[in-house]
C-alpha cells in the first residue's frame, strides 16, 4: 500500500509519515562547486528502503539518492551533482522522499508548499549603498533600483534563491549600462520575496554554468502546475504569481536600442539637434521575445529619467520618432523600459549628445 503525505507539517518544520519523518536542515545552502556536500536528515520509525528524488525548481528529476536503512536517526548525502555527474547550477532544488518496507510504502512531497509573499523585510540601505533586508524563511528575492516616478534602471537580483536570515546585497550603485551613479538621483529600491518550498536545497558558487544554460543543454521542461491548480491564496496567505512560473520564463528581457539615422561624434555618441526628429529603434533578444510573445507589454521612453512617451503594443521591434526639444547642449540619456503584464521589465539606456 502506498500512502502519500503532501506537506504534512509538524511543529512548522517537520514532515512526518508513518515510516519516516523529515528533519529540518542546519542550513538550506551549500556549495557543491567548492566540493561541499549536503546531508538530508530524517528519522525512520522502522527499517526501510529510503529513496530521495531531487528536482529542479521546474520539476525535472536530476538525481536519486537511495539506501537500505535501519530505524533511527539517518541521512542521505547529496554531492550537488546530477545523474550525469555534473555539478548543478546555482538554484533551489526540491526533494521528494519515499520510504518502503514489507508493510508498505509512503511518499513525503513538500513541493506544494512555498510561494507565500513575505512582508516586513526590514529593508535598509546603508551609507555604502548596500541593500540590507531580513528573510524569515528561505525565499526567492527580487531587487530592483530605479528613479522615483521614473524608469527602472537596474535589476540587482532577479528572483534569486536566498537562505533565511540577514541578507546584505552589494551593488555598485550604477545603472545596468554603467552610464550614471544612481545614488546622485532621487532613486528608490524595491525588494520583494516569496518563500521557497519547505526542505528546498540552495546551491551556490557555480561560476561555470547558469541555470538557463543548464536547462537548455539538458533539454529540461517547464513542468509547472496548470493554471487551474494555481491558487493565489493558501490558508489565508497571499501566494506570489511568480511562484508558479517556469524559472527560465520568469526573467527580464534583454533589449537593444539604436538611433540608426544619427551621426556619431569622435566619442561614438549619437549627435542630435533640438527641433529635428530622429528615429529610435528598440528590439529584443529573440529568445526573450519568444517568451513574451503571448504576454502584453508596454514600452516607456524617458529622457534624462523623465517620462517622454509610452506605447502599448506587445510586439517588437518598435520604432519611436523622437523630437528633442529645448534640451541643453551636451550629453543626455535616453532610457527605455519594456514592462510585461506578468511582471518582467526589460531596460536599456543610451547616451547621446545635443548640439
Amino acid at each position: 500500500m502506498i500512502k502519500l503525505f503532501l506537506a504534512l507539517l509538524v511543529g512548522g518544520s517537520l514532515f512526518a509519515g508513518e515510516l519516516l519523518t523529515l528533519q529540518p536542515y542546519r542550513s538550506n545552502e551549500f556549495s557543491p562547486a567548492l566540493g561541499q556536500t549536503f546531508s538530508i536528515p530524517f528519522i525512520l520509525k522502522e527499517d526501510a528502503k529510503v529513496k530521495i528524488d531531487i528536482y529542479t525548481p521546474d520539476n525535472n528529476l536530476i538525481k536519486t539518492l537511495s539506501g537500505d536503512m535501519k530505524k533511527g536517526e539517518r541521512s542521505l548525502t547529496w554531492d550537488g551533482k546530477d545523474k550525469k555527474g555534473s555539478v548543478v547550477p546555482d538554484e533551489a532544488y526540491n526533494i521528494v522522499v519515499t520510504a518502503q518496507n514489507s508493510k508498505g510504502s509512503e511518499i513525503i512531497d513538500p513541493r506544494k508548499t512555498g510561494g507565500v509573499v513575505l512582508k516586513d523585510l526590514h529593508t535598509k540601505i546603508d551609507k555604502f549603498g548596500n541593500i540590507n533586508y531580513r528573510l524569515s524563511s528561505p525565499a526567492r528575492v527580487l531587487v530592483r533600483a530605479g528613479i522615483e516616478n521614473g524608469p527602472m534602471l537596474r535589476m540587482i537580483s532577479n528572483w534569486v534563491p536566498k537562505n533565511r536570515g540577514k541578507i546584505r546585497q552589494r551593488w555598485n550603485m550604477r545603472d545596468a549600462d554603467n552610464l550614471v551613479d544612481i545614488s546622485t538621483l532621487p532613486f528608490g529600491i524595491t525588494v520583494s520575496a516569496f518563500t521557497l518550498p519547505d526542505h528546498t536545497i540552495i546551491t551556490t558558487n557555480n561560476k561555470k554554468t547558469d541555470y538557463y544554460t543548464y536547462f537548455k543543454q539538458n533539454n529540461l521542461s517547464c513542468n509547472t502546475l496548470p493554471k487551474t491548480e494555481q491558487k493565489l491564496k493558501r490558508d489565508g496567505q497571499p501566494i506570489s504569481k511568480h511562484y508558479y512560473m517556469c524559472r527560465i520564463m520568469d526573467r527580464d528581457p534583454r533589449l537593444y536600442l539604436t538611433l540608426p539615422d544619427a551621426q556619431k561624434n569622435d566619442q561614438n555618441l549619437s549627435v542630435l539637434h533640438n527641433g529635428k526628429q530622429t528615429l529610435v529603434k528598440v528590439s529584443m533578444h529573440p529568445e526573450d521575445e519568444a517568451i513574451l510573445e503571448k504576454s502584453k507589454y508596454e514600452v516607456s521612453f524617458f529622457i534624462d529619467f523623465e517620462f517622454a512617451s509610452e506605447e502599448e503594443l506587445g510586439y517588437m521591434p518598435i520604432k519611436w520618432n523622437f523630437m528633442p526639444n529645448a534640451l541643453s547642449e551636451g550629453k543626455h540619456i535616453l532610457t527605455v523600459n519594456v514592462s510585461s503584464f506578468t511582471g518582467q521589465v526589460g531596460l536599456k539606456s543610451y547616451q547621446f549628445v545635443i548640439k
